[in-house]
């Protein structure tokens, strides 16, 4: 079995969708500095696991939040 497989059946979603999710964080990530806003790098393990499939958009928010009280 490839990675590929592996990784589609483990986690549910496509690599396409996969790459789908890493582009629209690029973009969003660009926008925002566009408006003076910096990404944390500490938040990188969550949208990592967001483009991985492993949380959904509504677990991003509050982790975001349980990271920033966590500081």
């Amino acid at each position: 079995m490839n990675v590929v497989a592996r990784t589609k059946s483990k986690i549910g979603i496509s690599v396409e969708e996969m790459e789908r999710r890493r582009e629209a964080l690029r973009r969003a990530d660009a926008h925002n500095r566009i408006e003076g806003i910096h990404r944390e790098r500490e938040s990188d393990p969550i949208f990592e696991a967001y483009i991985r499939g492993e949380i959904d958009e509504s677990e991003i928010v509050p982790r975001l939040e349980a990271l920033d009280r966590h500081k």
